[in-house]
């Protein structure tokens, strides 16, 4: 039986937030090669509640990025398959080799865990050697999924959704990043290092409290109810802060959003009728059941994006990129798919799709029932 030892002596280990993410990374090597070791990581991925005002927030992740950033440290036999848990992109390279997290078809959040499963192979290059592991989340990736005693029940979808996203974002800037998860390992011999991040206060700061308050009343108390005046009033950015935002039943009707990165939104139920989305980034994204009757999505980014059972009547899909979409019994009477990419696209019972239409998908490479 092989012997194994531990190469690298832990300098740092922490996870901000560890019910919503724990990461945990660790080295071992055999007696017969002590030039080279395994790397193996353990990381636990679910919701979080968290107290906040006089009420509580409960945040999740719609994806991360794991990062290795290596010295004295050549890598090799990276694992590109950690898991069918969650969807895992590998981006290789010699020093700074990346693992992007996404939940996999179906789900809207990072919920599981993967133990102790194997990263790469490490080879020691010189003395003395280290490496830090960090994951990092962008806007896209973090969510508020429920919310208690915030606001008052009568608040409408509009205002409930601008406000989700506005305190996702504070959060975000004020207490998730840099990273929300790091360790740092070195040789016994690496004793010049520092820490990857400052202590961070247990609680909230004062400033950010309040803030969070008059941002609450503020959207609360509007006289409007319009979504991009309610945007404007958060101070968010229509064109880049709406990513990964949960919009349940929001009424869209109308307004312009051409360009804007909506990747990973939550858009279930939501009046979309007559929407501007042209050249729009919905990639990943929820329509499900949505009405989204002559929406111009024009040159849009719609791989992957769920519009099972929504309407898409009159809807203007020239140029939309369509790969591996969900259009399971949506209404599609007289949509244009000109110069649509449809390959993987799934179509089944569908309203409104005339014959010579599915045949041209088809042509294309949509998958049709």
């Amino acid at each position: 039986m092989q012997e194994f030892v531990t190469p690298m002596r832990l300098l740092e280990s922490y996870n901000l937030y560890p019910d919503c993410l724990s990461l945990q990374v660790e080295a071992s090597s055999t007696l017969s090669d002590s030039q080279q070791f395994d790397l193996y990581l353990t990381i636990h991925c679910n919701e979080q509640w968290k107290s906040l005002l006089d009420g509580r927030i409960k945040f999740a992740l719609k994806g991360g990025e794991l990062k290795l950033s290596l010295n004295n440290l050549e890598i090799d036999g990276i694992n590109s398959d950690l898991s069918e848990l969650f969807q895992i992109t590998t981006t290789i390279s010699p020093t700074n080799p990346t693992w992007r997290f996404s939940p996999k078809l179906g789900d809207l959040i990072l919920k599981g865990a993967l133990d102790r499963v194997k990263l790469a192979v490490l080879t020691i290059r010189d003395r003395p050697y280290s490496l830090a592991a960090t994951f990092a989340i962008a806007k896209a990736d973090i969510s508020i999924v429920d919310a208690e005693n915030l606001w008052r029940h009568d608040i409408t979808p509009n205002k409930h959704g601008v406000l989700e996203r506005a305190i996702a974002l504070l959060l975000l800037e004020n207490r998730f990043t840099p990273y929300l998860s790091w360790t740092q390992l070195g040789s016994q011999d690496y004793n010049d290092w520092t820490t990857l991040l400052k202590e961070r206060q247990a609680t909230l700061a004062p400033e950010l409290i309040l803030q969070i308050k008059q941002l609450i009343d503020r959207i609360y108390e509007a006289k409007t109810d319009n979504f991009l005046e309610l945007v404007e009033l958060a101070k968010l950015d229509p064109l880049e802060d709406l990513t990964g935002g949960n919009f349940l039943a929001v009424n869209l009707s109308g307004i312009e959003l051409s360009g804007a990165n909506l990747s990973r939104t939550n858009f279930r139920g939501a009046v979309l009728t007559d929407v501007d989305l042209s050249e729009a980034n919905l990639s990943h994204a929820r329509l499900s059941g949505a009405d989204l009757s002559g929406a111009y999505l024009g040159n849009a980014n719609l791989s992957h994006t769920d519009f099972s059972r929504a309407s898409l009547a009159l809807a203007n899909l020239i140029g939309a990129d369509l790969t591996s979409a969900n259009l399971q019994e949506a209404n599609l009477s007289n949509a244009n798919f000109s110069g649509a990419t449809v390959l993987q696209a799934k179509f089944s019972k569908n309203p409104g799709l005339e014959e010579d239409v599915k045949l041209s998908l088809k042509e294309g490479g949509a998958a049709i029932q």
